[in-house]
């Protein structure tokens, strides 16, 4: 019995799961930051302290995932499936929860990764690019 090809979601739906999404990782990062206990630096330490190594995932995230084979919605999920399950160290996590609070603003999101570039060294970051 051949199957029937699944429609395309509307532009409306597709934007609402994006949004989801987001908030779905958003939330679940600043969950898991606040579970997380036994660190010796103090409160507030953590701002773009994230280790160079989840820096560069998170720069690149968006072709490691394959999310930029997928339009809209279906590639925002597999960005933030990807970041969620591959940034793992504490540092890397309080970063993204950081990251998560500056909303949808990307000029504010462009400026941190700017910033956390700058004190590892990383020359590079497509993901600023994009946002340029």
């Amino acid at each position: 019995m051949p199957s029937r090809p699944t429609p395309a979601p509307s532009p409306a739906l597709a934007r609402a799961v994006a949004v989801a999404a987001a908030l779905a990782v958003s939330l679940g990062l600043a969950a898991l930051a606040a579970c997380q206990s036994g660190s010796s630096a103090p409160a507030g330490a953590a701002s773009n302290a994230a280790p160079a190594a989840d820096l560069e995932k998170l720069c690149n995230a968006k072709v490691r995932s394959g999310a930029d084979q997928e339009p809209g919605a279906q590639g925002t999920y597999l960005m933030a499936q990807w970041i969620d399950a591959n940034i793992t160290s504490r540092e890397g996590r309080a970063f993204l929860v950081e990251f998560a609070q500056l909303g949808q603003d990307k000029a504010a999101r462009r400026q941190k990764l700017e910033q956390a570039m700058t004190r590892h060294g990383l020359a590079s970051c497509p993901l600023v690019d994009e946002w340029r």
